[in-house]
């Protein structure tokens, strides 16, 4: 994270954190997750909507700086009985 060629640490940019309850932590680790991230490509960008796990979405994520398409938003879609 860079403001003004400078390196901002992830903790610098938390705006809230609040205790949860164990049954809060497994509804999230059950749920499936709605990515929307932008390719910006110069002619016909596209924006891509993907429904990962958990799992899926720790997959998507790593390595993810090295490309070009960038994240919109990631949204809980729903939860997995």
């Amino acid at each position: 994270m860079r403001t003004n060629g400078e390196r901002k640490e992830v903790r610098e940019l938390l705006i809230e954190s609040k205790s949860i309850g164990s049954d809060e932590v497994d509804i999230y680790l059950s749920s499936r997750y709605r990515v929307t991230t932008i390719i910006p490509f110069r002619e016909n960008p596209v924006m891509n909507i993907y429904l990962l796990t958990k799992g899926e979405l720790n997959d998507f994520l790593e390595g993810y700086d090295q490309y070009a398409e960038f994240l919109v938003s990631v949204e809980q879609a729903e939860a997995i009985a």
